[in-house]
Formats: C-alpha cells, structure tokens, sequence
C-alpha cells in the first residue's frame, strides 16, 4: 500500500482486505514499512521509484478495468473483455452450471468471487494511488 493509504480510514481497509482476499496475501503493508525493513537488514538503498507514478498513458490495472476500448491489441481483447461487466456475467454463469452438474468441484465459484474482489480492489487501489504492484527498490547488501 503507498503512502497514501491509511488503515484508519474504513474505506482504505476495506480496499487492502479487498487485495489481500483475493490475492492470497495475509496483511498488506504500507510501504514505508517495506522501505523500513529493507533497510534495517542491512542493505543499502541505491534507487526507490515507483514505477506506476511514471507518466504513462496505459495504466497498468487497465487490463482488469475492462474497458474494451482500452484494448492495444487483439489479444488485448479479450483479455480486457473478460474483465468487462458481460465478461464477467457470462464466466459466472458458466462456472456455477459447470459447479452446479459436477464438471467443476464444489467451491470453484467462491474462488471466482475471490477473484472479482481483488479485480476490484486492484482496480481502486491503482485509480486511487493507494496501491501499486510496481515498486521499484535496487538494493545493495553492503560489502563489510
């Protein structure tokens, strides 16, 4: 989580919870801890960025906000589609059949919710600069 996120506020832990449901991840940190920790191992900080700050025109959460008109390519496509609102109807509705005749084990759309969520909080958490999948920290452990 990046500066700006803050664990008193309902909505930022909300998006966080929303992160670490659907990505497997028990706690999100903020990074200042990260930077914290990285340093009170030992190593030595040579460059800090964060590379979704860079100004960019394709965001890097475009793929999961699905916008088809975002698509840069073919493929793009119907990657970006399956995030769309229909993309996501028509997968739901495919996995609770295939669930509900026994093609899929029982609990297959629960982790497809699970996935949803952290589409969604992904998405807000980029839109909204309390998250990002992309900094960049080149270390160094000293040679002592």
């Amino acid at each position: 989580m990046t500066d700006d996120w803050d664990p008193s506020i309902p909505e930022h832990k909300a998006l966080a919870h929303e992160i670490e449901l659907g990505n497997g991840i028990p706690e999100m940190r903020p990074l200042a801890k990260s930077q914290k920790a990285l340093r009170s191992v030992g190593f030595e900080v040579e460059h800090e960025e964060d590379l979704a700050d860079r100004p960019d025109e394709v965001k890097w959460y475009y793929p999961l906000e699905g916008d088809v008109w975002k698509a840069q390519t073919a493929w793009d496509m119907l990657t970006v589609w399956g995030t769309s609102w229909t993309g996501m109807l028509i997968t739901h509705l495919l996995m609770w059949i295939m669930e509900l005749v026994g093609l899929l084990p029982k609990g297959t759309l629960q982790v497809v919710n699970a996935l949803k969520s952290a589409r969604t909080g992904l998405v807000k958490g980029g839109q909204t600069k309390l998250f990002t999948p992309m900094f960049l920290a080149v270390s160094r452990k000293p040679s002592n």
